[in-house]
């Protein structure tokens, strides 16, 4: 096979990995309506349900996909597969709420083991210019999951009850298992000599504290905008006197623009560099948020519009931070420090929605989502001041204060 092809297999076969964690993560919410009716299910047991994917995934990104790195990029990616095919099977038959929320924990913890190993993969591909915007379309993947599932949903759940979007995730599953063993055995390695520790201890070495540090503040901010407005904006909408058909029709909005935010991330990346381009972002994200806050009591359409542009810079950044992240480790701890940073970015993901409900009102709104929106900004802006440009080998040593180093 010649080189090329090789190279569009792997991202097309990674890209399948994070298409399926997406659908198979988001298509339980269109299962919970039904499920609560037939279940009779009260408000205390639908938290636990909810929340278990979640707490799988961050075990998963945390435990699981530095493993990847030990045991081969394959084995866990195809093994991770396998294992949501097989949970979401068993969720199929499970009897009660503790079953069905093992099940959904096993299936985030596949999820969170199989995307750090397949971004860091996808990261390795192609000339070193486009890898950064190879592992951006890459990501894509995972919000198309998310639109696969509301529209397989809405089609199979009336025909044939609340378990039957979960189906095609579990053939989703195994085809990305098969597409695994296209995948090289372990992450290429660079010419740089790497360390041998594992874990936290390497990704905060004396060259990449600071900047492993910044990456554990820059993601959960990502994911606190993001879910912050997935889960508030339609009862943000209907209060602001909008019908519950447009609140829904803004929510999809924001997510088109979280997907569309990938293509100037992408333009910007190959222009000024990945941190940077972060850095722009972060602004079109604090101009869509802040008409957002605007035009809450104002008219629709121009609603419509803060959602769009809040959702291309918050997506872009979201996608722009991962790719950063992933050219910022060398492949031998690439799936480690992807891993843990999107690990600690659930922190975000969780917090997100408590904040907002914090600051309801438009005034207190704004207060609220500025604290994340200034990190978008800044963060990346001192990672730039600090590593200037990074390659698919990682960034240059820190820059040094020439005055200090000419000191004894």
């Amino acid at each position: 096979m010649r080189p090329h092809h090789r190279e569009h297999l792997i991202t097309l076969s990674c890209a399948s990995v994070l298409f399926t964690a997406g659908y198979a993560l988001q298509a339980f919410a269109f299962s919970m309506p039904g499920l609560v009716r037939d279940w009779n299910l009260d408000a205390q047991a639908v938290g636990p349900l909810l929340a278990s994917a979640m707490l799988g995934l961050m075990l998963g990104y945390l435990a699981l996909s530095p493993l990847a790195e030990r045991i081969g990029v394959r084995v866990i990616v195809a093994g991770a597969m396998v294992c949501l095919s097989l949970a979401t099977l068993a969720s199929l038959a499970a009897p009660g709420v503790l079953t069905l929320a093992a099940c959904r924990g096993v299936i985030g913890a596949a999820s969170g083991a199989a995307i750090p190993a397949a971004i860091a993969i996808v990261s390795q591909q192609g000339a070193p210019r486009w890898q950064g915007a190879r592992v951006v379309a890459t990501y894509t993947a995972y919000s198309f999951g998310f639109l696969a599932a509301a529209g397989l949903s809405g089609w199979l759940i009336p025909e044939a009850g609340w378990r039957a979007a979960w189906v095609p995730g579990a053939l989703f599953a195994l085809a990305a298992a098969l597409g695994a063993l296209a995948l090289p055995r372990r992450a290429a390695r660079s010419g740089t000599r790497q360390p041998r520790i594992h874990g936290p201890r390497a990704l905060l070495d004396r060259n990449r504290r600071l900047g492993t540090l910044l990456f554990w503040i820059l993601f959960p901010a990502g994911l606190c905008l993001f879910y912050a407005l997935q889960s508030w904006l339609p009862l943000l909408a209907t209060e602001g006197g909008i019908t519950f058909s447009g609140a829904v029709a803004l929510t999809g909005i924001f997510t088109l623009g979280n997907m569309l935010g990938a293509v100037p991330m992408i333009w910007w990346a190959d222009r000024m560099g990945p941190f940077r381009a972060l850095a722009a972002m972060g602004l079109f994200s604090l101009a869509g948020l802040a008409l957002l806050v605007v035009s809450l009591d104002l008219t629709h359409p121009l609603l419509l519009a803060a959602a769009l542009l809040a959702g291309i810079g918050i997506g872009g950044s979201q996608k722009g931070m991962t790719s950063a992240a992933s050219l910022f480790y060398p492949p031998a701890m690439r799936t480690t420090g992807l891993g843990y940073a999107l690990g600690i970015g659930r922190i975000g993901a969780v917090g997100g929605p408590l904040l907002l409900g914090l600051g309801h009102g438009s005034t207190r709104l704004g207060l609220a989502l500025a604290l994340p929106v200034l990190i978008l900004v800044l963060a990346p802006l001192w990672l730039d001041r600090r590593y200037g440009r990074i390659d698919c080998d990682g960034p240059p040593p820190p820059r040094q204060n020439p005055e200090r180093d000419r000191l004894p």
